[in-house]
């Protein structure tokens, strides 16, 4: 019996390390579209997707959900895409190699090809996914239940990207994204696309950051210039 959890602990052990290989951000390497821009951000457990033009930082599509890497697959879980809400609660299927920085994927049924090539690490503090927890509003604090209507944040060293979904019903309500700074106590997130309003691409909105107990809370001016007092908690 002792054998047996032995096991099982090093074939979780042995699937952790693997998947924190893709930790980071990997932009799409894509010489039909060269007109366009995507990067994925992963942390250990989920991933987010955002294609924009790399001319204007205009929004293209998203997506995001959680991910699994073995030995020998890599396979995406969709809990959402801006795109379609029938691809909510589907899965690809994708043989890999990774050879450095450079990711090859090769979708299992189509096969269709990927190269993706690592832009960014994922090694600083506290970087990971986070889900939105609680707001202060008419002077005290709500917290927002754990429903399939979420609103995610997975940051890599100095990318991130902010991902609103109902992942039961596929809807699509917004995502932003683009580098993230932290100087003079002061969290600086610079937004290089943005759904719902392409007019803030080079916009740079600031908030003062306090990590304590697996919670990020953190205050300042929202997109639309409001005073917000938010609270994230770990997600994945």
């Amino acid at each position: 019996m002792k054998f047996f959890y032995l096991l099982i602990l090093s074939i979780f052990s042995s699937c952790i390390l693997q998947a924190q290989q893709l930790n980071g951000a990997w932009q799409r390497v894509d010489k039909k579209s060269k007109k366009l821009k995507t990067i994925k951000l992963f942390s250990d457990n989920y991933f987010t997707s955002s294609t924009r033009l790399k001319s204007s930082g205009e929004f293209v599509s998203a997506s995001g959900g959680t991910y699994s890497l073995s030995k020998s697959d890599y396979i995406e879980n969709y809990e959402i895409h801006s795109n379609s809400r029938a691809v909510t609660g589907t899965y690809i299927n994708y043989s890999y190699y990774i050879e450095n920085d450079t990711l090859k994927l090769e979708d299992r049924n189509s096969r269709n090809t990927e190269t993706w090539v690592k832009v960014d690490s994922a090694e600083k503090e506290n970087v990971t996914c986070w889900k939105i927890h609680e707001v202060f509003r008419d002077s005290r604090w709500t917290t927002i239940e754990d429903k399939p209507r979420k609103t995610l944040k997975i940051l890599t060293d100095n990318h991130y990207q902010i991902l609103a979904l109902n992942s039961q019903t596929g809807e699509f309500f917004g995502s932003s994204g683009g580098k993230w700074t932290y100087e003079n106590d002061k969290h600086k997130e610079i937004i290089q696309f943005f759904s719902k309003n392409p007019n803030m691409v080079g916009d740079t909105l600031s908030f003062s950051k306090e990590i304590k107990d697996g919670i990020w809370s953190h205050n300042g001016k929202s997109s639309e210039g409001e005073y917000i007092q938010e609270r994230w908690k770990k997600f994945k």
